[in-house]
């Protein structure tokens, strides 16, 4: 049971420390059991092969291993058909569990099923696994080998991270969101204060979270160069350490305005008005950062009633199956398509470039993705910039970044 006055990062790690000769305390090296290992298909070959080197053929738990396809839902060409082919075939072979194309975004998805539940430990093969944090669980992104090594094992070592609380004081402007908060965050404190520690937010603003905007915020976790993040629900059930060692970061946001990410770095950001009038050709709402059903909705209630502009692609794609079915019921995916909207199957969609649509050389993108590293979305010679569902809605229908003023 998690209990205040213990960060809650070695809350969950005592709770699943398999050497548990002494205290868990920051920076000690501990062995750890998982609750659940996923693994997205991006680098299940990458993972298929160290089995194959190794001489593994099991799972310690073929019920608490899920492979999720999400990353290439529609395959844009034959090498990563051949990819996901051989996945499928190494799922097979293992008897995990297996979340097909088109049900959704592994994190996503995890969120939906419960694997994030308060006080769980759940491995994933993708640094936004952080996202876990919404929901009081500690998630942790791990490369491959760290992986197929929790796959065959049911363990995994970790060094105990340090915990640093975010204060929230103050309440940002109406159109400002969490994501415009936690860029704005990075932009002015930069990564250093948080590497690889634990980062527990708290305040009256983030309680305040829906569901929603809290896995908005954590999933951005990892793009603070955090090990870990925490965020507290809405009714202020999942307790925060307050331990009067924490190193504390006070972060008034009163008056925060919405935010651009310029390329090609998130810590790029800036005030919207500064980089209004920017032109865009190619806008893509999704992610595991801005795809669910508050996302989507925004958007629909943006560009109801009106058209995307002449010049601007706007590509939605929903975050889960069950998002996209919700947002069809609610008439969300009605109003996005009559504005001339282009919605795709769930899954993480153009994010990282393995499948369209891809944006055309010099063309200036906005996205609400979590990262906008140069070939992000597969073309280096693109521009990709960073915003809210709210800003970019409105981008496609202006052809440019909007000011605040510009934002209904």
């Amino acid at each position: 049971m998690l209990k205040s006055g213990t960060p809650l990062v070695e809350q969950i790690i005592t709770e699943h420390v398999v050497d548990a000769d002494g205290p868990v305390t920051p920076g000690r090296l501990v062995t750890v059991r998982p609750d659940r290992v996923y693994v997205q298909d991006g680098n299940a070959p990458t993972i298929a092969r160290l089995y194959e080197q190794h001489g593994f053929s099991t799972v310690f738990e073929p019920k608490r291993v899920s492979f999720v396809f999400d990353h290439s839902v529609l395959v844009a060409n034959i090498d990563m058909a051949d990819r996901m082919k051989d996945a499928d075939a190494f799922a097979a072979r293992l008897g995990v569990d297996v979340r097909a194309r088109g049900q959704g975004i592994s994190h996503v998805i995890a969120a939906e099923l419960g694997w994030f539940s308060p006080g769980a430990l759940v491995l994933g093969s993708d640094s936004h696994t952080c996202v876990g944090g919404a929901f009081g669980a500690l998630g942790l992104g791990m490369g491959a080998s760290d992986i197929v090594a929790a796959m065959v094992t049911g363990t995994t070592w970790l060094r105990v991270p340090e915990t640093v609380e975010v204060r929230f004081t103050g309440v940002p402007t109406r159109a400002a969101r969490p994501r415009d908060v936690l860029l704005t965050l990075l932009r002015e404190q930069g990564q250093e204060p948080f590497l690889y520690r634990s980062v527990e937010f708290t305040g009256d603003w983030v309680r305040s979270l829906s569901a929603d905007a809290s896995a908005s915020l954590a999933s951005l976790g990892v793009e603070l160069g955090a090990k870990c993040v925490f965020v507290p629900d809405e009714q202020g059930e999942i307790p925060t350490g307050t331990a009067s060692e924490l190193a504390r970061i006070d972060f008034d946001i009163s008056g925060l305005q919405p935010t651009v990410a310029l390329p090609h770095l998130p810590a790029r950001t800036v005030p919207l008005d500064e980089a209004a009038g920017t032109p865009i050709s190619y806008v893509f709402l999704g992610s595991c950062t801005n795809s669910r059903l508050e996302d989507i909705a925004e958007a629909a209630t943006v560009v109801r009633g009106h058209q995307v502009h002449a010049g601007t692609q706007f590509v939605v794609t929903p975050g889960s199956n069950d998002v996209y079915r919700a947002a069809m019921r609610a008439g969300y995916i009605d109003a996005l398509l009559a504005a001339g909207a282009v919605v795709t199957p769930a899954g993480c969609g153009a994010c990282v470039g393995t499948q369209g649509p891809l944006p055309a050389r010099g063309e200036n993108v906005l996205s609400t993705m979590n990262r906008n590293f140069q070939g992000r979305m597969g073309n280096p010679e693109a521009n990709i910039y960073l915003s809210s569902p709210l800003v970019a809605a409105a981008t496609a229908l202006r052809g440019a970044v909007p000011t605040v003023e510009d934002i209904p």
